[in-house]
């Protein structure tokens, strides 16, 4: 479909805005290439009038009978008029003298009275038609006035009709290929710009276009992070399908194995039996730790898609916590897992309060406390520190003197079910989903988490809690 036939077409505005606009100004020229052409006949024909005055005037001032003369002259289309000094006419080369209006009130005859010549002109008709007037004073006290008609700018326009229609057919079509050619060009870096990419056209474009551009640019590269951030949701939600799946899986079939053969009577001495039963309790252990697990990323991942309020009832209410207090309760908790690891806990606190989940915070810091130990050497220690830094931020710190992390795997290990050392893990337990638990928690709680790490000599992770406003008590 041609541009100039669409519907709210930006071609068709400019295109008629150009034409329009080349119609008004051959209007215009026309109009006033009339005028200029009226003004200087106008002015020739006034002064050859004058011309012919004076010398009627001078022929009259020679004789005695000035209505004889007058009647003898022959000038064409010209009308000659005698007027005595009252004002009472008394010849006319077009009318009876006797009927016709006196004549002092004109301006040229009363100028001619007054001064000895006079001139004025008026118009004679609805065509634009104008009459000139000149008069002269004779010596004798009568004025003699000569008329002529002259066209006006309509009557111009009326004479010149034909060639008038012929030049404007000319013309509407000269402009209308003028403008159909000039909208195209204004038009045409509109259509060439390439809105997957763009930047690639801000050198040829229209500046005003740029801001256009810009947020188009800009929209797109937004719709593209939303699409990788998809792809890497679809990613996550694959790998932890399969990861949960493995998880689950392997403690449910340890745990089915001893509970088939304890329950087929193939166990009978009571030293295996009791074996068995432990392996099936520490791998239902592992399945509820890992279930817990799960339920507390569910939670936190539900309450980051809430508001505030939704989210109180999801994860539970916020109150203040004793940062020092609940680190100690963790090392007691933690007291027979480390020595079984061969690890000591040291505690190196200071007065700090956090409000917040009192559940989130506590498995915030248990996760970082028992991966510290989970991953440390044999004869090794971890460190729980807590306190108020510079800044009067709360901080949690756990530093460990165990395998350390590579600087390729520190962007990772807060990815769920993702193990630097998966055969120690293996063997010391874990779910995989410590560090996620941590860095979710921290998110919810408005807390950042620096981790610093060498391969060989241990870690050390802070998370830094914003600036506490505690209720008053």
């Amino acid at each position: 479909m041609s541009p100039i036939g669409s519907k709210k077409s930006l071609f068709r505005r400019v295109f008629a805005t150009i034409f329009c606009i080349a119609l008004l100004v051959v209007a215009i020229f026309t109009l006033a290439g009339a005028g200029y052409l009226q003004g200087n006949v106008a002015r020739v024909t006034r002064s050859e009038l004058r011309d012919e005055t004076r010398i009627v005037a001078a022929s009259l001032n020679e004789t005695v009978d000035d209505i004889t003369v007058l009647e003898r002259l022959s000038l064409d289309g010209k009308r000659v008029t005698l007027i005595n000094p009252d004002g009472s006419v008394l010849y006319d080369s077009e009318e009876p003298a006797e009927e016709m209006e006196n004549h002092a009130n004109r301006p040229e005859v009363a100028d001619a009275i007054e001064t000895g010549s006079g001139s004025s002109e008026r118009s004679s008709s609805t065509l634009g038609e104008i009459m000139l007037y000149e008069a002269v004073r004779l010596d004798n006290g009568t004025v003699v006035r000569l008329a002529q008609e002259q066209d006006g700018i309509l009557a111009i326009l009326a004479s010149m009709a034909l060639p008038i229609v012929l030049l404007a057919v000319v013309l509407l079509l000269v402009s209308f290929v003028a403008a159909r050619r000039s909208a195209s060009s204004i038009i045409a870096p509109l259509l060439e710009v390439d809105l997957d990419h763009p930047k690639r056209n801000s050198e040829d474009v229209y500046s005003e276009m740029e801001p256009m551009l810009n947020r188009i640019e800009s929209q797109r590269q937004e719709l593209k992070r939303q699409m990788r951030v998809l792809a890497d949701n679809d990613r996550m939600r694959r790998e932890f399908t399969a990861n949960i799946t493995h998880e689950l899986k392997t403690p449910l079939t340890t745990i089915s194995g001893y509970a088939e053969l304890i329950a087929g009577g193939m166990v009978a001495d009571e030293a295996d039996l009791r074996d068995f039963g432990s392996r099936i309790h520490r791998e239902a252990g592992r399945l509820t730790s890992l279930v817990n697990d799960i339920l507390t990323l569910s939670n936190l991942d539900e309450a980051e898609r809430t508001d505030s309020e939704n989210s109180a009832d999801v994860l539970g209410s916020t109150e203040p916590v004793d940062v020092p207090r609940m680190l100690e309760s963790i090392s007691q908790r933690l007291e027979q897992v480390a020595k079984k690891a061969d690890v000591t806990i040291l505690l190196e606190t200071k007065p700090a309060m956090v409000v917040g989940v009192p559940r989130l915070l506590d498995e915030l810091a248990y996760n970082l406390a028992s991966n510290a130990i989970r991953y440390n050497l044999p004869g090794g220690s971890v460190t729980l520190s807590c306190g108020i830094d510079e800044g009067e931020h709360p901080y949690i710190q756990v530093i460990d003197t165990g395998i350390g992390i590579a600087p390729e795997e520190q962007d990772k290990v807060f990815e769920r079910f993702y193990r630097v050392d998966k055969s120690r893990s293996k063997a010391r337990g874990g779910t995989g989903l410590g560090l996620a638990i941590v860095k979710h928690a921290a998110v919810y709680h408005g807390a950042s988490i620096d981790l610093a790490s060498e391969l060989g000599m241990g870690t050390c992770i802070t998370v830094t809690f914003p600036v506490q406003e505690l209720p008053e008590l």
